[in-house]
């Protein structure tokens, strides 16, 4: 993404006026960049929160005294009958992530200056 956007012609041009390598880094390429990359992270988190529960839910995930979802699920799943919240809070926790998620991934924008006026 980044080398399409080097070889932009509006690129080609500001650097023809004498912009330095800073200037269109900061003005130009991360602006263009930056979205699309934290736009695909939010859209990949989901899936990777669930494949590390699902690892954390098999065993194969952290050690027992840090806390993770999927140990979580699995520990209180005998206990599901009496204590339902103790297996939902867990998986409505791994919803709402990904919920939050996707939605906040539809709104990623990088704010636009505003033109100085003379």
């Amino acid at each position: 993404l980044l080398h399409q956007e080097r070889a932009a012609t509006h690129l080609a041009a500001t650097r023809a006026l004498g912009a330095g390598r800073r200037h269109l880094f900061r003005r130009h390429l991360l602006p263009a960049v930056l979205p699309p990359v934290t736009r695909h992270a939010l859209l990949r988190l989901p899936a990777v929160a669930l494949a590390l529960a699902s690892l954390g839910f098999l065993g194969l995930g952290a050690q027992p005294p840090s806390p993770e979802w999927g140990r979580l699920l699995a520990e209180n799943h005998p206990y599901a009958e009496r204590a339902p919240w103790a297996v939902l809070t867990p998986a409505a926790a791994l919803a709402l992530l990904g919920v939050v998620a996707v939605t906040s991934a539809g709104g990623v924008r990088w704010p636009r200056r505003a033109a100085a006026v003379d």
